[in-house]
């Protein structure tokens, strides 16, 4: 008979002491288990960055980030539904962070953090944040801004309604019910110490020309045929049409009257304006663009075919215009004052460029990218061309982009929403 020997009996019990915890995370309790990650935020903006401590055990597959408008319960397996979905996988234990903008557009937003560990999960508890955009009431899809103007114009085309807002406040100073435009593109521009903004629609085309911020009518004028393009340059305006014998106008700001016109080039085109003495302008279509030169009092000088191409032209309030540069159509194609495609933002198939800007110093972009449905905004270098080095990449809420606004180090982005009964339009703030 073997001895009684107290010293097994304490080792036997530390080691049934080490396999009952070894259990927990195999054998999670479903109804006293307690959250063993930990997830931490900061916001910055529009962005919510996020940090968790890594998992230090055996066995890891991936972490899962979920989203939900709701409170997520604890519950041992993540559970994926209409409600709650996953905003990001990861693969790598050492990935400790991730930032987001807030792709579900609601009073609040709230996150849990799960970790795959062989056929089980940790979770972390639930992080509930509250929205951190501005907004207004209305179907605002187009609108345009001025650098050095805290105000944008924009039109809510499925009330018919130009207002006045305030980009940093989303606030409305003004609006106007004006019936002449379905889908138009807008541009404000100042000239002789005043302001004033231009409207166009491609077809029904009609062209107008308004006080800012009064939006009281200056003139306005229709066309027979498709107006592709429209912008105005000091007391002048540009105009890309299909008008038989005068695809390329230039017009009187005041009066909306040709003062001189050329044959042009037909089907869809953006205009590029680069200021000078002459003024060059660009009219950039997807089989065939021209350089024209223009003198002070509006009449051609030269007119040339150039090489420079946009891969399908979208409106002009898409395209971003700097000093030497100009970037439009959905492949964000870069094309210089001399006519010449330098680089693409977007050269691959199933992507688009739905909107750009230059930065103030023109040596960086921002744009929009949308991904077979799904929406991005980019910001890259531009200050090597032809190499364009992407910095940075953030997934955005499935919305209708309005405008992009570059103001000092915050990028402004104007958007709005059809899947609902409740008419608003956001303004969210990223960092630049």
């Amino acid at each position: 008979m073997t001895p009684f020997c107290p010293k097994s009996i304490s080792f036997l019990s530390a080691l049934m002491l080490i396999i009952s915890a070894g259990c927990t995370l195999n054998e999670p309790d479903q109804t006293n288990s307690l959250p063993a990650l930990s997830l931490e935020y900061t916001t910055e903006y529009s962005l919510t960055h996020f940090s968790w401590d890594k998992v230090k055990v055996t066995g890891f597959k991936e972490y899962i980030l979920l989203q939900s408008s709701e409170v997520i319960p604890d519950r041992p397996t993540p559970e994926i539904n209409q409600d709650v979905t996953i905003l990001k996988r990861i693969k790598d234990v050492d990935e400790n962070s991730f930032s987001t903008s807030n792709l579900l557009i609601g009073e609040k937003t709230c996150y849990k953090l799960y970790c795959a560990v062989d056929d089980r999960f940790m979770y972390s508890p639930t992080i509930c944040i509250d929205e951190n955009y501005d907004s207004f009431e209305g179907f605002y899809d187009k609108a345009a801004h001025l650098r050095g103007l805290d105000e944008m114009i924009a039109y809510d085309r499925v009330n018919d309604i130009f207002s006045v807002v305030n980009y940093k406040t989303g606030i409305k100073t003004n609006s106007v019910s004006d019936m002449t435009f379905n889908f138009p593109s807008l541009e404000i521009y100042q000239w002789n110490n005043a302001t004033h903004v231009v409207a166009f629609n491609q077809s029904a085309a009609w062209l107008g020309v308004y006080n800012f911020p009064s939006m009281t009518t200056i003139q306005k004028r229709s066309f027979s045929d498709v107006c592709w393009s429209a912008r105005p340059y000091k007391q002048l305006i540009f105009v890309a049409s299909q008008s038989a014998g005068a695809n390329f106008q230039v017009l009187n700001k005041s009066t909306l009257l040709p003062i001189d016109s050329r044959n042009g080039t037909i089907s869809s085109q953006n205009i590029a304006i680069f200021e000078g003495d002459p003024t060059v302008v660009l009219t950039l279509g997807q089989n065939g663009s021209k350089r024209y030169t223009v003198n002070s009092n509006g009449f051609i000088l030269s007119e040339q075919a150039i090489s420079g191409r946009l891969s399908q032209p979208d409106l002009q309030n898409t395209c971003a215009q700097g000093s030497e540069l100009f970037i439009g159509g959905n492949g964000g194609d870069i094309i210089n004052r001399a006519g010449e495609n330098i680089a693409s933002l977007a050269p691959g198939n199933g992507v688009f460029i739905a909107f750009a800007r230059f930065s103030e110093d023109e040596q960086k972009v921002a744009y929009i990218l949308n991904k077979n449905g799904a929406m991005f905004l980019e910001f890259a270098d531009l200050s090597n061309l032809p190499a364009i080095i992407v910095e940075r990449t953030i997934e955005l809420p499935a919305l209708t982009y309005s405008d992009l606004i570059a103001d000092e180090d915050i990028l402004y982005v104007v958007a709005t929403t059809f899947n609902t009964n409740f008419a608003k339009t956001f303004i969210l703030k990223f960092p630049w």
